[in-house]
């Protein structure tokens, strides 16, 4: 297949899984989502334009939409148009790439490169750069030999294998810090120099330090410490460890027992699959917690924003974590983190001065750390949330563009152009 001869410079997305327009915190949306979305954004706001082919799961969902200026998402029919199991979804590959093969031939836009997103998207993007004859880049977001160091190895066998095909077949490996980098080197045996870091960013203007009195009020929360957990409710991210570690902090005598703590997000698949809720419910019933624990869901960006800033703490105990965007949002609102020393969580949290990582899973040493910051003076809170505002704004979206656009073949001084402008 050859690209179109005419048409706007485009860089085909492919996301066969998840739809930067989903709402987060339900099944599998997360910070992929957030990623794809803000990077077309960027790109977006420098002239580049962008397509997102996703797989139809409603029937009433539009073929097109806008995603903001130059970006669009496309939604192809692929297997049955609703959502299906993460073990059903190997099996829409195929049609998903034939789908947009027959998009690319009709679209009115030249593709440029093509930037393929988690394991699922790897072979039909590699396929299509391979048939556009155009660079492919690709980002893994989470690998499955990592997941399986840290005890999850319910992905299928599949997805391993898959994996380790897509580093094979040369794709550009856009990472989000270089210990992921290392993790491809080690388990996958990516060549040197097949890597690239971009850090992922974090929107400032949406994430920052608010005034939110009237929430707590509205909320029932005068006079509490509060602390949060941002994400979907599955063994992955460590949920039920909180909970435990909660049950220990409500006792320190220094918090007197004004603490609560609220989850924010809904079940996985596989939250789904084990049961999540149904037993972090009973243990908080167990716990005597009932009255102490709030089970929120999902909440759109906007609400989730006022909630970091609500809280006291933000505290992401996660198995494994490739980046920890939730904690760079919470860091961004002017929240300490608590989180677990896994992954991206290393660089995103800066130990003893935004927060605290802690090694392990004991919900006992949660419990000291928690109490730690929460029970802290009000100067040292202060200067917490001063210095977790600061290390945000080392991450922002426009530094990740300006790394990718040289890989997607667009000159670097397109970066600079911008600023200038």
């Amino acid at each position: 297949m050859t690209p179109p001869g005419g048409g706007e410079p485009t860089i085909a997305f492919i996301s066969l899984h998840a739809s930067p327009l989903a709402r987060l915190g339900k099944r599998e949306n997360g910070g992929l989502n957030v990623y794809v979305r803000a990077v077309c954004e960027e790109l977006g706001a420098r002239g580049v334009y962008t397509d997102v082919f996703v797989r139809r799961s409603d029937p009433d969902q539009p073929r097109e939409q806008a995603m903001g200026p130059r970006s669009r998402v496309i939604a192809v029919d692929a297997g049955p148009a609703r959502p299906l199991a993460k073990h059903q979804l190997p099996q829409t590959r195929a049609p998903y790439l034939e789908a947009v093969r027959e998009f690319a031939r009709t679209a009115r836009r030249r593709y440029i490169a093509v930037h393929s997103h988690y394991w699922l998207s790897g072979e039909p993007g590699a396929a299509l750069a391979r048939e556009l004859e155009i660079p492919w880049l690709h980002t893994a977001h989470t690998l499955a030999a990592v997941k399986g160091e840290a005890g999850f190895d319910s992905d299928l066998p599949e997805r391993l294998l898959e994996e380790r095909r897509t580093v094979a077949a040369g794709a550009r490996l856009v990472v989000n810090t270089a210990g992921e980098a290392h993790a491809l080197r080690h388990h996958y045996a990516a060549r040197p120099g097949q890597c690239v870091v971009a850090p992922p960013g974090v929107d400032l203007v949406r994430f920052q330090p608010r005034e939110v009195e009237r929430l707590r009020r509205r909320m029932g929360l005068e006079g509490m410490r509060v602390i949060l957990f941002a994400g979907r409710l599955e063994p992955l991210k460590g949920p039920d460890t909180l909970v435990d570690a909660f049950a220990l902090v409500r006792e320190d005598p220094r918090l007197r027992k004004r603490v609560r703590l609220l989850f924010v997000g809904e079940l996985s698949s596989e939250g789904e699959r084990v049961g999540q809720r149904r037993e972090m419910r009973q243990r908080v019933a167990d716990l005597g917690l009932a009255g102490e624990v709030a089970f929120v869901g999902a909440q759109p960006q906007e609400r989730l924003a006022l909630l970091y800033c609500l809280a006291d703490l933000v505290v992401v105990p996660s198995h494994s974590e490739s980046f920890g965007l939730v904690a760079l949002e919470a860091q961004a609102c002017g929240t300490p983190v608590v989180a677990a020393a896994v992954g991206g969580l290393r660089e995103v949290v800066a130990d003893g001065r935004t927060g605290r990582l802690v090694e392990g899973r004991d919900p006992r040493q949660y419990a000291e750390a928690i109490a730690e910051i929460l029970a802290a003076d009000p100067d040292a809170h202060r200067e917490l949330r001063r210095a977790a505002r600061r290390r945000a704004e080392r991450f922002t979206w426009e530094r990740t563009v300006d790394i990718l656009l040289p890989e997607y073949g667009l000159a670097p001084a397109l970066a600079a152009a911008c600023r200038e402008a």
